[in-house]
């Protein structure tokens, strides 16, 4: 056992992207031996296994750092962004954190560019290839049957850039192509429910004028069981999402690992495993997030209080690329197969035990440095 005791602060209720990763995170570091308690039921007194270790990972400016410091001999964050800079008011906070934790290089990078001191640590998501695999049964959808599938899966918001994947789909394909887009989404109120997302798409559709004879697109916006969404990978022929930024993209490494290319904008947290090899990368532009957000083209929501402050600035990618990328995977399936195969061999290594032995690393580096 170590001489530590660990508290994990984070959404480790949620069913979101960040709440399995949190549980994940967690789970790793359990594993390798490190006592760990979730949510606030660390120790209050003085600990039976030495020193008290806080990983904090909900938003840094949430933080109460007086009590923290009262109770936590070391306080960690662990976080993630997707722009080129984390938002104003994380700042202050940030510097106050013994060390931060972070995904990916381009998290690194924006932490560093919004003014972070203290010592930034890379511990990289993971993806677990067992469950994500090439020979999970396909999700049953007939009208995929003998069709080129493109499968992509994101939260309905404008950072994930679902109207640059549908215009550049429509525009590509008509109903003369033997292809069709399975969008797996979800919204993030209560209204923003699966009809809604429909309506919001077809309007789209009828605003662009592309009502007659184009490609099929099927949306599904309900949750699925882990059975389904594993077979929802393996039903695609590549995996596509023009984003705007990530801190890592789950579902890349989760399309990966399932042996499935991936089609994606060449900027981001995705960039530490995504490569010409295994992908079709699209070239894009650095821009203000808040010009994207005002286009008559915006579908989803923008949650510019995050994305749109003075400095910040995500990645347009090239929709004519992406046109030209798409038409390239559905004209060459073995090109397909064949990046998607490297793709599988690629991740092999990436798990999450890879993350809870970094991760303890870390700890116990920091530890090592308050004495």
């Amino acid at each position: 056992m170590t001489s530590y005791h660990v508290t994990w602060e984070g959404p480790v209720h949620k069913a979101s992207g960040l709440g399995y990763a949190s549980r994940a995170y967690a789970r790793a570091l359990t594993r390798q031996g490190v006592v760990v308690s979730w949510g606030l039921s660390g120790p209050k007194g003085r600990s039976a296994h030495g020193k008290k270790v806080l990983i904090y990972n909900h938003l840094p400016n949430h933080i109460n750092f007086k009590a923290a410091r009262s109770r936590y001999d070391t306080i960690i964050l662990n976080t993630v962004w997707e722009t080129s800079r984390t938002p104003r008011n994380w700042l202050p906070n940030m510097n106050k954190f013994d060390a931060i934790c972070v995904p990916s290089q381009h998290n690194k990078v924006a932490l560093r560019n919004s003014g972070v001191k203290v010592p930034i640590y890379i511990v990289p998501h993971g993806v677990d290839t067992k469950v994500f695999h090439p020979d999970n049964k396909k999700l049953s959808l007939p009208r995929a049957a003998g069709k080129f599938t493109f499968v992509s899966v994101f939260g309905f918001q404008h950072r994930k850039n679902p109207e640059a994947l549908l215009r550049a789909y429509w525009e590509e394909f008509s109903s003369q192509d033997n292809v069709i887009l399975v969008i797996k989404t979800n919204g993030y109120a209560a209204y923003e429910t699966e009809r809604w997302i429909k309506k919001q798409i077809l309007q789209y559709q009828k605003r662009l004028g592309f009502q007659k004879s184009t490609a099929p697109v099927v949306v599904i916006a309900h949750r699925l069981l882990e059975s389904q969404l594993k077979g929802l990978y393996t039903l695609g022929d590549a995996f596509v999402l023009p984003t705007r930024g990530e801190g890592v993209g789950l579902p890349f490494l989760e399309s990966l690992a399932s042996g499935v290319p991936v089609i994606a904008t060449g900027w981001g947290g995705q960039m530490d495993f995504l490569t010409t090899r295994n992908s079709f990368l699209l070239p894009y532009r650095l821009k203000s997030p808040a010009a994207s957000m005002k286009s008559r083209h915006a579908i989803s929501r923008s949650f510019s209080y995050l994305f749109a402050q003075k400095g910040q600035r995500w990645a347009e990618a090239d929709r004519h690329a992406l046109r030209r990328k798409m038409r390239q995977a559905y004209q060459n399936p073995e090109l397909c197969k064949e990046k998607g195969r490297q793709g599988r061999r690629d991740v092999l290594d990436l798990s999450w035990n890879r993350a809870g032995v970094l991760m303890k690393q870390v700890i116990e580096k920091v530890i090592r440095s308050k004495h």
